[in-house]
């Protein structure tokens, strides 16, 4: 008999007993596990093989009209250990206290997972057949390059989705924003001189600074967007100094940039380009190099929106509180969404401060609220 308490410890244990931290993914490994798990029920199961140990999988379950379907996704690695000694249990473990399940992964993303292999596996038990096919999507890469998500795309096998629905943590809050990510490696040649005499020199750590004020103040001009707040610059890594006591002449650095929907990226690097011909111009010899390394593209969807719409009803239907939250980190949808043009909702297990983090954790009782809104989201697809 189907428990669904028991069920999710079991599989969420061993979910984050399967190690698929970034860089090397080995999200096979977990696909593997899922696939000897819900392949007794059903024969619908497509394996994308990326290769090193890297794969991604869909499960579909059929409905009435095979012409149209929907889409609910998670995805399979997590980041990486930095340190294992600050963690108060071994982070593969799957220590589990109460109603808490702490390891690496508990919550980004492997709760959201179990929530999703739950509704998955109670409705192949039913035999339930929904209004239209449903693909659980399974993707490797989620953290990094979006690999899954974009072989599932390019697939074709996601041609007929109508509307996805992401699982992330957000604490059982509805996302309907996400941030677009855009990661420059930025390069700086200036002009040496000795540190007494600063003057004479053009210091490329402090030009490489400027220059991320200055995408910073652009940034702020475009104001606060609703659930999100202001787009931001940071300098992730900074490397220049060759002599204690001599003015760089070369530096290196990283900016993460984090825009709200409605800033494409596209004009955005033409307006840091022209901030940079300008800061040249202004400090010769200097030599600004820009150089994109990560693109994910913002969203947002209006409140309004019929699948938002549908939600607040499932939200009331199952007297849970309903709240619209902003989701700060990029996600799968970046990739899925502007491919497929899709409405989307976020949603899953898990609180947004307490992932990629030491000793993280879920509660199980929010995994299990999350299956439960994702079975009624899927039982209740219009016909």
């Amino acid at each position: 008999m189907f428990e669904p308490e028991q069920c999710a410890r079991e599989i969420l244990g061993q979910l984050i007993r399967i190690r698929t931290p970034q860089p090397a993914g080995d999200e096979k490994d977990a696909v593997l596990f899922l696939k000897e798990l819900l392949g007794g029920l059903t024969s619908d199961i497509t394996i994308i093989d990326h290769g090193a140990n890297r794969a991604s999988m869909m499960l579909t379950l059929p409905g009435r009209d095979r012409s149209r379907a929907v889409a609910v996704a998670g995805h399979l690695d997590t980041v990486n250990v930095d340190s294992e000694e600050s963690w108060t249990h071994a982070p593969f473990s799957a220590f589990c206290d109460g109603d808490c399940l702490y390891g690496r992964g508990a919550a980004d993303m492997k709760g959201g997972v179990t929530s999703i292999v739950l509704v998955a596996l109670e409705l192949l038990q039913k035999g339930f057949e929904p209004s239209m096919d449903v693909h659980f999507c399974f993707t490797a890469d989620e953290e990094y390059g979006g690999m899954g998500a974009q072989a599932l795309c390019n697939s074709g096998k996601l041609d007929r989705v109508m509307e996805m629905v992401i699982v992330k943590p957000t604490n059982g809050r509805i996302g309907l924003a996400g941030k677009g990510a855009l990661g420059l490696s930025v390069k700086a040649r200036g002009l040496s001189a000795h540190a007494s005499r600063p003057d004479q020199g053009v210091n490329a750590v402090e030009q490489i600074s400027a220059l991320a004020r200055s995408i910073s103040i652009m940034l702020r001009k475009r104001g606060r967007y609703p659930l999100l707040g202001l787009s931001t610059c940071v300098i992730t890594g900074l490397h220049g100094s060759i002599s204690s006591n001599v003015v760089p002449d070369r530096a290196e650095a990283t900016f993460d940039i984090r825009t709200s929907p409605g800033i494409a990226h596209v004009g955005l690097m033409e307006q840091i380009h022209e901030l940079a011909r300008v800061q040249m111009q202004k400090n010769p010899p200097l030599v600004l190099e820009i150089v994109p390394y990560l693109d994910r593209q913002a969203l947002g969807m209006d409140e309004d929106a019929p699948l938002v719409r549908r939600f607040a009803h499932i939200f009331k239907d199952l007297g849970l509180p309903w709240e619209m939250t902003g989701i700060s980190y990029f996600t799968d949808a970046s990739v899925f969404v502007p491919k497929l043009g899709v409405p989307f909702v976020v949603i899953g297990p898990g609180e947004e401060r307490f992932f990629h983090q030491a000793d993280e954790y879920v509660s199980i009782r929010s995994v299990l609220e999350s299956a439960r809104i994702l079975r009624k989201y899927i039982e209740t697809i219009p016909g």
